[in-house]
């Protein structure tokens, strides 16, 4: 073994202290700076160092043990990974305590000790380098997974969206409307909510593809979802329910709040009236209103207003009628 003159070096000394803070990723504040220093020049020439100093040096290897436990128990999953680093890192703490109880028992000579001691700090220092590279691989995956996760996420909702649209009109279709009641009903049921359906024919619909044909009757259907959406509030959906039946479902809306919407959107059809080949040509709705019982859920409520739908049929052009 060197002896004290040729080991303590204090410039080589300084220069392995920062380079093993950098490896461990530790800020290289005094204090941390200092620790090091001292540990390592304990270890490189012990018998220049007190017992005190000594057993500094032991207390800062013991930190450094309880820091690589700690990891272990919280990156228990991502050890398993990289099991070659974990057990060549468990490997050299099982020595260390090993060498730690042998000096402690006085069983082990002390240039024996320190020499172990050397080994044993540049192994796990090595290890934990390793790991912490391994560490920021992983995040880096883990970011790269997170981002197509989010992709993913982005996709299924535009997908959703698309099979939840009506092709013609952009409104929400059938598919949509019933997953959508189901959750509307129930938050309604909890916060004892209003919540209203009204559905809405238009009125001799099959005259029009008869005597203008499908493309114009399509073009009809497109216009009166665009004025329906003209006077609804985002928060409120309109569905195509069937070929020219539609419905609206108005959060937080009472039956007085749902025939108003409904008034409102029969004067934007008269002040807006769809024009073919400069002829106007005048488009009426039948339509049923029911708002949501206390002990009714949504299936009931769109039941309720289809059958005040049906009412309004059959008394004529143009009605509007309240579900009791």
């Amino acid at each position: 073994m060197s002896n004290a003159s040729e080991s303590v070096i204090p410039v080589e000394i300084a220069r392995i202290a920062l380079k093993k803070l950098s490896e461990r990723g530790l800020p290289p504040t005094p204090e941390n700076y200092t620790k090091f220093y001292n540990a390592i020049a304990t270890i490189k020439s012990p018998n220049a160092k007190t017992s005190f100093e000594t057993l500094q040096a032991w207390q800062l290897l013991y930190k450094v043990e309880d820091i690589l436990g700690d990891v272990g128990d919280s990156t228990e999953q991502l050890l398993s990974t990289l099991a070659g680093g974990g057990e060549a890192m468990s490997a050299s703490l099982g020595q260390l305590q090993d060498t730690r109880r042998a000096h402690l028992e006085l069983g082990a000579s002390t240039d024996d000790t320190h020499s172990k001691l050397e080994s044993l700090l540049n192994s796990i220092i090595s290890s934990t380098s390793e790991l912490h590279s391994s560490v920021s691989a992983s995040s880096v995956d883990l970011q790269t997974i997170r981002d197509s996760v989010r992709s993913i996420e982005q996709d299924l909702a535009v997908n959703r969206q698309i099979l939840e649209q009506d092709a013609l009109t952009g409104a929400m279709n059938r598919q949509g409307f019933d997953n959508r009641l189901v959750r509307e009903a129930k938050l309604a049921q909890r916060h004892n909510h209003k919540l209203s359906v009204v559905l809405f024919d238009l009125d001799d619909f099959k005259l029009v593809n008869d005597r203008f044909g499908h493309a114009v009757g399509d073009n009809v259907l497109i216009h009166i979802a665009g004025l329906a959406k003209s006077v609804l509030r985002d928060t409120d959906i309109l569905v195509r329910y069937g070929g020219e039946e539609f419905l609206i479902l108005l959060v937080e809306t009472d039956m007085h709040g749902a025939r108003y919407v409904l008034e409102r959107l029969q004067q934007m059809c008269r002040r807006n009236p769809f024009m073919h080949k400069q002829q106007r040509l005048e488009v009426t709705f039948s339509t049923g209103i029911a708002a949501l019982r206390d002990d009714e859920n949504g299936r009931a409520l769109v039941l309720r207003a289809d059958e005040a739908l049906y009412i309004a049929k059959r008394n004529g052009r143009g009605l509007i009628e309240m579900a009791e």
